[in-house]
């Protein structure tokens, strides 16, 4: 999951919200550094990760890509999720994208300076370009890819993937539309157990 997924997965909890941010940049073992309820947040965006990477469907998915992306297919359907998410946003979520948005561009403008600095960069740019609404665009997917394919030290072709793999979105929405409903279905158990540490 990407960045809109991992919001909306954090079930409108203002401190889930931060703490599913905080999941792509804090490692290790949490150890009371952060807030607690931020901490639960951190543990349910890596449950939710775990989740993801272990269903059929990502193996499904990365059998349908051309030999030298499988290694990358679950970045792939991560930023495609995000995508198809927004299109889709109204048969899972009663508020409006809009402001969903809004609400989490001012609950990460609120906490920017407890941030660390790469989780406070990624939330400025968030709010800055207003990423959350545009992820309905291909041109952002593409972006978005691409950026991720610059992190990795060896050659990598995700700076292509935009262009090669848009052929694939009518496969990974089917699967979206199978996979995402059982993810929510998840995360409520998941929310649920850390509702009670």
């Amino acid at each position: 999951m990407n960045y809109l997924a991992h919001f909306h997965l954090a079930r409108a909890n203002d401190a889930w919200i931060i703490g599913a941010l905080l999941g792509e940049y804090v490692k290790g073992p949490l150890t009371g550094a952060w807030p607690p309820a931020w901490e639960q947040g951190i543990r349910l965006h890596r449950q939710i990760d775990a989740f993801s990477d272990q269903h059929a469907t990502r193996l499904q998915f990365a059998r349908l890509l051309p030999a030298e992306y499988r290694r990358y297919a679950g970045i792939v359907l991560d930023v495609y999720c995000d995508y198809l998410l927004s299109l889709h946003w109204q048969s899972f979520h009663d508020e409006a994208l809009t402001h969903f948005a809004a609400r989490v561009y001012a609950l990460l403008t609120q906490h920017m300076v407890r941030l660390p600095p790469p989780a406070e960069r990624m939330a400025q740019r968030l709010i800055d370009y207003d990423v959350l609404c545009i992820y309905h665009r291909w041109d952002t997917v593409a972006g978005a890819l691409e950026r991720i394919g610059q992190r990795f030290a060896r050659a990598n072709p995700l700076h292509r993937a935009g262009l090669e793999l848009r052929q694939y979105l009518p496969q990974a929405e089917q699967i979206f539309l199978e996979f995402y409903p059982a993810l929510i279905a998840q995360t409520e158990l998941l929310s649920a157990a850390q509702s009670d540490c």
